[in-house]
């Protein structure tokens, strides 16, 4: 959204122009009037204003879990600001080129910056329930967490509709037709806009990663308890049932840990790193259990002590 204020400064430029062209009278010939055209100057001035506004809300969003009123107020306070300037361009008149080149390049911008706001109030909801997911970890409420899962992953995959409109609309302008001062602007949103797209699919990715993760460790919250209990053979089955849960999780991810994207690759280092170590120490959890099932204590301690630190 940032960037999208240099391109808005670029379209006051040309509404400058667009204001001294349209506001010269001809001088009268012969003391015949000449009609003075329509010009639209005033109403691109209204919505570029309205469109900045919309931007500078956005810009000022600062996400903290468990806390998004304010990012939803900011939201909608944007929309109502790109609404709004849509509905002066629709009905803006002109009779100068260079003011229609403005016009139609600002409809489309306020266009899909609307389903970017779209996308992004359905990533927030997205981030709510993995927030859900990370609390109801803390009481080992498997069921609730894999609900919570879905829900995130459902709200995720209605963003990317949203962003893949944004991305049409955006590529949809002609470059050399629109006004040169905007070009590079275009240019710049529609990189960004593909980040996005490209982000939101990653994240997906990662998210999808959990799935497996989150039986696996049921798997091996069932098995702690079974050997506080001193059930051996009962926690070796449930230990035995986790390394094909953290591998199909661990190889969902290894390709995200050289995302171009911080967000994506940081979270994926390291939980790629932590499910290395599990499935390392899996096999000393279950040849330990074996042993002590067996009455064996002096090699299922040596077994246990083989498991490496987390």
């Amino acid at each position: 959204m940032k960037k999208t204020i240099v391109g808005l400064i670029a379209i006051i430029a040309i509404v400058s122009i667009v204001i001294f062209a349209g506001c010269v009278e001809e001088e009268p010939v012969e003391e015949e009037r000449v009609e003075e055209k329509i010009s639209a100057a005033e109403d691109i001035y209204r919505a570029i204003l309205l469109i900045e506004n919309g931007a500078t809300r956005i810009e000022k969003i600062r996400l903290e879990i468990g806390a998004y009123s304010d990012a939803k107020t900011k939201l909608t306070a944007s929309e109502v600001d790109y609404e709004e300037a849509l509905k002066i361009l629709n009905n803006a008149a002109t009779a100068y080129d260079d003011e229609k080149d403005a016009i139609r390049t600002a409809k489309v911008m306020c266009s899909y910056n609307l389903d970017r706001v779209a996308a992004f109030r359905i990533l927030i909801i997205c981030s709510e329930h993995l927030d859900k997911v990370d609390a109801y970890a803390e009481g080992d409420d498997f069921a609730s967490m894999k609900s919570e899962l879905e829900l995130a992953e459902d709200a995720l995959n209605d963003a990317l509709p949203f962003i893949s409109t944004a991305k049409e609309k955006c590529f949809s302008i002609d470059i050399d037709t629109a006004p040169a001062e905007s070009r590079s602007e275009l240019l710049e949103n529609r990189i960004s806009i593909e980040q996005n797209e490209k982000m939101i699919s990653e994240f997906g990715m990662l998210i999808s990663g959990m799935h497996p993760y989150i039986d696996g460790v049921e798997h091996m919250q069932k098995a702690t308890k079974y050997m506080q209990n001193e059930e051996w053979h009962r926690a070796e089955l449930e230990f035995s049932k986790c390394p094909a849960d953290f591998s199909e999780s661990r190889d969902a991810i290894a390709d995200l840990k050289n995302s171009e994207f911080a967000e994506i690759s940081v979270p994926a280092i390291a939980r790629y790193g932590f499910l290395t170590k599990m499935l390392e120490a899996l096999p000393h959890f279950e040849a330990g259990c074996r042993y002590a099932d067996r009455g064996n204590f002096k090699k299922a301690e040596k077994e246990f002590n083989k498991i490496p630190a987390f």
